[in-house]
C-alpha cells in the first residue's frame, strides 16, 4: 500500500496544474483575443511595377531552355507511345495463314444423372402404388408430371428454333419447380 501511495505521489509531479486547460481555452478564444489582434494588423499590397521588375529579372534564356526541354520530353513520350502501340498491335496480330487449333471438352455432371435416377425410382414406385391402389385420388400426379415433361420438351424445341428469351427461360424455371414439387408429393405418398 505504501508503494502505491509513493507511486501516486510521484505521478503528481508529471500532472499539469488544474487551471491549465482553462488558461489554454481563454488564450484560444477567437472572438475575444485573436480576432481583435487580426483586425489591428496592417494591410500591405505590393505596387504593380514590382511584379514587372520581377518578370524582367527572370532570365528569358532560362525560360526558353525550360520550354525546349518540356517540348522535347513531350515529343519523346509521344514517340514512345507510338512505338509501344505499334509493337503491341504487331505482337497481337495473328499471321494470315496460321492454322488454328481448337479443342472442346465434354464433361458430364454425374450429380444430375444421380438426381434423374432418383426421380425415376420415385416415379416407378408411385406407378406401382397406383396400380395396386387405383382408387386413390393421388394418381393424378403422374398425368401432371407427364404434362410438365411434354411442356418442357416443347419449350426446348422453341429455344432451339428461335433462341432463348427471358420469358421462355422463366417458364422453364416454373416447369422445373412444379416438377420438383410433384416429385416431392409423390415421394411423400409412397
Amino acid at each position: 500500500m505504501e508503494d502505491f501511495n509513493h507511486l501516486n505521489m510521484d505521478n503528481q509531479k508529471y500532472l499539469p496544474p488544474k487551471d491549465l486547460w482553462s488558461k489554454i481555452e481563454f488564450d484560444l478564444d477567437y472572438h475575444n483575443n485573436i480576432k481583435p489582434l487580426l483586425e489591428h494588423l496592417p494591410e500591405r499590397t505590393a505596387p504593380p511595377h514590382i511584379w514587372g521588375e520581377i518578370e524582367k529579372n527572370i532570365s528569358s534564356g532560362r525560360m526558353r531552355l525550360i520550354k525546349k526541354i518540356w517540348i522535347f520530353q513531350t515529343v519523346a513520350a509521344v514517340a514512345l507511345l507510338a512505338v509501344g502501340f505499334g509493337l503491341g498491335s504487331w505482337f497481337n496480330s495473328d499471321p494470315i495463314n496460321t492454322p488454328v487449333l481448337s479443342y472442346s471438352q465434354i464433361r458430364t455432371n454425374t450429380y444430375l444423372e444421380e438426381d434423374q435416377e432418383l426421380i425415376n425410382d420415385v416415379l416407378d414406385e408411385y406407378v406401382k402404388k397406383c396400380k395396386y391402389y387405383p382408387n386413390e385420388n393421388s394418381c393424378s400426379l403422374i398425368n401432371d408430371f407427364t404434362d410438365l415433361v411434354s411442356a418442357k420438351e416443347e419449350l426446348e424445341n422453341i429455344i432451339k428454333r428461335l433462341g432463348n428469351s427471358d420469358n421462355i427461360m422463366q417458364q422453364l424455371r416454373r416447369i422445373e419447380l412444379e416438377k420438383s414439387r410433384i416429385i416431392r408429393n409423390m415421394a411423400q405418398q409412397i
